[in-house]
């Protein structure tokens, strides 16, 4: 009985009964979905993303009027030549393989963040990916890792790219591209000796193998945050269908409401469900990806606006780039080149949300 119920509880129970038509839209989704305008989204799955993962679970994209259509990919590369193609029209594309690709001349451009890494104001890290190592490989520092192999998920990932930013000599080290989902079976065959890794393969392997955590990838960049994927699409796409991109960009903005709220009002029950869920995850591995991963909506707020992709972020990749070699003489693109928030602040100006221009990482 609700008059048995205290105030706190009461409370919750309201916010939770008020959050679908807040965040979500008044839209039925029955309506929603037979009206809908086909997406094709690419996405890896071996590198999960919390707000996918919500927006999935909360019927986002269709109360937007949008009928995602999922491309899995496990390769970056692939899923950039994807949406270069016109096999898909938007995708979750690894930072620095995205910047690196319109470096080189593909018109692409980053209309948001897909994931942010940091340590926040509490000290707490929220952290995508581990280098990690073999206990018996002791591997303390980066400066252990002569004469060592490490598996990485592209050359132009971030970890390769900071550890040449970082001095490290690259030529000591013998590095093997693969998935992240195969690395915890490499090293646990002693095939690699140090991994940078997704942290729920990192807790998921450190039950049957000794490892050691040798730095998180804020550690490793310097960057009070971070980001780990972008959402990018082609540039002429995004002129043609410019109310289709902000509305999918609506979708992610009020699946980030939720979560905020969940998390607020109900430690992130509904969140966790949604991982264990489609995932397929038990609950250690829920808890790890929700304590690493989803749980930190609303605390990058503290830096930046809502799905940002923050200008000195872009600079510091860009210079990286070019230091490492990899972008075959060409200049870096720089952020007005790369980055096209037009969409991102029409979705929160639709939504009702205040863009601050003095949020910066500067």
């Amino acid at each position: 009985m609700t008059q048995d119920l205290p105030a706190a509880a009461l409370a919750r129970r309201a916010l939770l009964l008020a959050a679908p038509l807040v965040m979500l839209g008044t839209v039925p989704a029955a309506l929603a979905q037979a009206e809908a305008v086909p997406v094709r989204f690419a996405y890896n799955p071996s590198a999960p993303i919390g707000t996918y993962i919500a927006a999935t679970g909360t019927d986002a994209f269709a109360r937007e009027g949008i009928r995602l259509d999922t491309q899995r990919f496990s390769e970056p590369a692939a899923a950039l030549d994807a949406i270069a193609s016109r096999q898909v029209q938007l995708g979750g594309i690894g930072f620095a393989g995205a910047l690196q690709a319109i470096s080189l001349g593909q018109k692409l451009r980053m209309i948001a963040a897909f994931e942010y890494t940091f340590t926040d104001t509490s000290g707490h890290p929220w952290e995508a990916v581990f280098m990690i190592a073999r206990k018996d490989a002791a591997v303390r520092s980066v400066k252990d890792l002569k004469g060592k192999k490490v598996a990485i998920l592209g050359v132009s990932s971030t970890w390769y790219l900071a550890l040449r930013d970082a001095g490290v000599d690259v030529r000591d080290i013998t590095f093997l591209s693969m998935p992240y989902t195969q690395m915890a079976g490499a090293l646990t065959l002693g095939q690699v000796d140090v991994a940078t890794i997704t942290s729920t393969e990192y807790v998921r392997l450190g039950q049957r193998l000794p490892v050691d955590v040798v730095m998180t990838g804020s550690q490793l960049t310097g960057l009070k945050l971070d980001l780990t994927q972008v959402i990018v699409a082609r540039h002429d796409w995004l002129r043609e269908n410019q109310p289709l991109a902000v509305s999918f960009l609506k979708a992610m903005l009020r699946t980030r409401a939720f979560m905020r709220q969940d998390i607020a009002a109900n430690e992130g029950a509904t969140i966790k469900r949604f991982i264990r869920e489609q995932l397929k995850f038990d609950d250690l591995l829920t808890d790890t990806f929700y304590r690493y991963r989803a749980g930190y909506a609303g605390r990058e707020l503290a830096f930046v606006n809502d799905l940002d992709v923050p200008r000195h972020v872009v600079d510091v990749y860009a210079r990286t780039l070019e230091g490492a070699g990899l972008l075959r003489g060409a200049k870096p693109a720089g952020f007005d080149l790369a980055v096209d928030l037009t969409y991102l602040k029409r979705a929160h100006a639709e939504l009702g949300l205040r863009w601050d221009d003095a949020k910066t990482l500067d």
